[in-house]
């Protein structure tokens, strides 16, 4: 296997796994990817926009879907209100931890099959590679 083939491998596994983990909790994978990006200090649309890849109509869509059912809050910038601010409401706050422990417990049962030298090595490449990835964006 090359690369490309192990990149896409583990980005499909992952991807059935937080779909998984978001059908459990009624949401969709891609609410939950949205809900996951967005910190607890808020982030600009343009930004969110960037990190998921959509471009600003469909992002305004989904938001406006996770508002209604307030899983997020927008507000103006207060340095630039054509600037939308994008933040967590209690429900989405709530929503986020409760992926993250699921995503923690299914990550902690497949680093159980690998051995401890191995789970090292894995964590500085995965560092290096997300650091990458962001790097070339």
């Amino acid at each position: 296997m090359n690369l490309t083939d192990l990149l896409v491998d583990v980005a499909i596994e992952t991807n059935a796994a937080i779909r998984t983990i978001a059908s459990k909790l009624s949401l969709t994978a891609s609410q939950a990817y949205h809900l996951l990006l967005i910190p607890f200090d808020g982030i600009p649309m343009s930004e969110l926009a960037k990190k998921l890849g959509l471009d600003s109509s469909t992002l305004t869509r989904n938001i406006s879907n996770l508002e209604k059912h307030n899983y997020i809050s927008r507000k103006a910038s207060n340095r630039d209100r054509r600037i939308q601010l994008i933040f967590l409401t209690k429900r989405g706050i709530n929503a986020v931890a409760d992926i993250e422990n699921h995503l923690e417990e299914y990550n902690f049962n497949v680093l159980k099959l690998i051995d401890l030298d191995t789970q090292e090595a894995l964590f500085t490449s995965l560092e290096k590679l997300s650091w990458a990835l962001t790097c070339k964006q």
